[in-house]
């Protein structure tokens, strides 16, 4: 014994986004404080949710609301759990000038409106940062179930890894055809060319095939690690996206500043992939429009003339086939045009950090 005390641990601000969907994010916050790291807070921000969320949010933590899930037993020893409810016009001010917001609780911050993926996951993160400044902020889909060790093995690697900014996890299909070792995610590769993000090890059953810890192109955002300094040196996520694509275009700017991304096996969650958003003309727009404005900003003069080739000479004419013949859906091949055309229109700047 040396009787010098232990270093703290680094603190993790982790970022929720809820709307309409109370129950996959008390199934989430149950599995987190199963957590076996103590240094952690939520900001839970409600994207303007009509389904009663906040008060049923709010029951779950004053251990009125039992948690049915395959993963766990709901424990009522771990409630309540603190828990704040905040008007988005209050909390900046909160942040600011209120008290420490404290180990294992809960921040609330109710939207009005649906005001996106992306800026909501700002908003959230932007009260993390203000009110406790911790070393990591953590983007947490509230469709997942954390395993107990997942922020140990966070904070882990990016002890091994002091060049990287942003960690993800092994991630899981919360219920592929009755199994739950069915890998969705173990790491990320980009293809500029095709506009494409591919998941290593999808559709495989994990048997120790991606256990290697290694740099990717990216991780994907439903579960992804940032070091708080890195967000403060290159910005936030792009409200413009509104969704899809904002974590590629941060981790992209994150690199151009010299940092990488790791894979971290470790960290594991299952994760109910989709399951706010399903098929919908809506998310093929952003898809669409998004997938021009990433490649636009990101590709070299090279890679954008072989897009533009693929595009416009192969993808376009399938996918409306897809859409106008095999799903006799107008509304789905609309949207796509109007993501195409949107997407080749003004390029947004780039968030300023």
């Amino acid at each position: 014994m040396t009787g010098e005390a232990a270093p703290e641990e680094p603190t993790i601000g982790i970022v929720l986004v809820n709307w309409n969907g109370w129950r996959d994010t008390v199934e989430c916050l149950e599995s987190l404080l199963r957590s076996r790291y103590g240094a952690w807070f939520v900001v839970c921000v409600d994207n303007g949710s009509a389904d009663g969320s906040i008060e049923k949010i709010g029951g779950y933590c004053a251990g009125t609301l039992p948690v049915e899930s395959p993963f766990f037993a709901f424990d009522p020893g771990s409630k309540p759990v603190s828990f704040e409810r905040l008007s988005a016009s209050d909390a900046a001010s909160r942040a600011r000038s209120g008290p420490r917001v404290p180990d294992r609780s809960l921040v609330l911050i109710e939207n009005d409106q649906n005001l996106g993926f992306a800026e909501a996951n700002n908003q959230g993160t932007r009260f993390a940062l203000a009110a406790r400044s911790p070393g990591f902020c953590l983007f947490l889909n509230n469709d997942t179930v954390v395993d107990p060790s997942l922020l140990d093995e966070f904070v882990g690697a990016a002890a091994r890894h002091p060049e990287a900014a942003f960690f993800g996890p092994k991630t899981y299909y919360y219920d592929h055809e009755g199994r739950r070792d069915v890998i969705n995610f173990a790491g990320g590769s980009l293809d500029l060319v095709h506009g494409q993000t591919r998941h290593i090890g999808q559709n495989e059953v994990d048997e120790g095939q991606h256990e290697l810890e290694r740099e990717v192109d990216w991780v994907e955002g439903s579960c992804l690690l940032a070091r708080s300094s890195l967000l403060e040196e290159i910005g936030l996520l792009d409200p413009v996206y509104f969704a899809y694509f904002e974590e590629n275009d941060l981790i992209m700017r994150g690199r151009q500043a010299g940092h990488t991304a790791v894979y971290v096996p470790g960290a594991r969650l299952w994760h109910k992939v989709s399951a706010s958003s399903k098929r919908s003309p809506t998310k093929l727009y952003y898809l669409t429009r998004n997938q021009f404005w990433f490649v636009r900003r990101y590709a070299n003069g090279g890679e954008r003339a072989r897009f533009f080739a693929w595009f416009f000479g192969f993808r376009l004419w399938f996918l409306l086939g897809v859409y106008l013949v095999r799903y006799l859906s107008r509304p789905s091949a609309g949207a796509l045009l109007r993501g195409v055309r949107d997407g080749l229109g003004p390029l947004p700047p780039r968030p300023l950090p």
